[in-house]
């Protein structure tokens, strides 16, 4: 199934548009924001299997459970973002501050993000965190209709690194396709490399995500561990501009 992924990835061609550019997991540079916005968003990650298991009896795998995280973040200047999320997995809470700029002549996009983290081990042990860091390249290619983004990023938390990269591209003004891989570097025999593919459509401050992925992390860090099989789970997520 990834290698279904990796040539959507490849096949993908056409003009994307509208305000964030979001992908399911990986952090691009800031697009359609501005000095004084506040963006609030919500990610879901549901775990059951989205295609097998009587999946009209699950909801296509949505009766499962999700992993699920809230965030916002707010633009004080231009370039700059000041977030914050909570995510049930682990009760986490990450604080972040991100820079995002363009190199102009050849239609590079640049991002950086470093914070800190905080999750609960247990009831009893109580919280640890570290912190978090990440860099983002993105380019516009053939007058914007394809954008492949390359992500890296540490977590101090789990004191580990990785590498994801994707690849959108629009069918219309306000609609884009997507996929998503995040190779490991140290997987054992039952662990996979990550991956997610979906659509994007964005309207009027609001954009909506609707996914595959067989990863119930979010985020780049949340690739981090792999994934236990190739099965696609529904990915949901929803931003609002302000």
């Amino acid at each position: 199934m990834r290698y279904t992924a990796l040539a959507i990835l490849v096949l993908l061609s056409a003009s994307a548009a509208g305000y964030g550019d979001a992908f399911l997991n990986l952090h691009t540079p800031l697009y359609g924001l501005s000095r004084g916005d506040v963006e609030f968003h919500m990610n879901h990650r549901f775990f059951g299997a989205a295609l097998k298991d009587e999946p009209l009896n699950t909801f296509l795998g949505m009766d499962g459970g999700a992993n699920v995280q809230f965030g916002a973040r707010y633009i004080p200047i231009e370039g700059v973002d000041i977030g914050v999320t909570h995510e049930t997995a682990g009760h986490a809470y990450t604080f972040t501050a991100g820079w995002s700029g363009k190199i102009v002549p050849v239609d590079i996009e640049l991002g950086a993000e470093a914070g800190i983290t905080s999750v609960e081990t247990s009831a009893t042990e109580g919280r640890e965190g570290g912190l978090v860091t990440s860099i983002c390249i993105a380019a516009r290619l053939f007058g914007g209709s394809v954008r492949p983004v390359f992500n890296w990023a540490y977590d101090g938390y789990r004191e580990d690194s990785g590498t994801g990269f994707g690849l959108e591209a629009g069918l219309s003004e306000r609609t884009a396709l997507f996929g998503e891989y995040f190779p490991l570097h140290d997987a054992g025999p039952d662990v996979k490399d990550c991956f997610s593919l979906g659509v994007r459509y964005s309207t009027w401050g609001h954009q909506f995500i609707l996914g595959l992925t067989n990863s119930s992390g979010i985020g780049t860090r949340g690739q981090f561990g792999g994934a236990p099989t190739d099965d696609l789970q529904l990915a949901l997520s929803i931003r609002r501009m302000f």
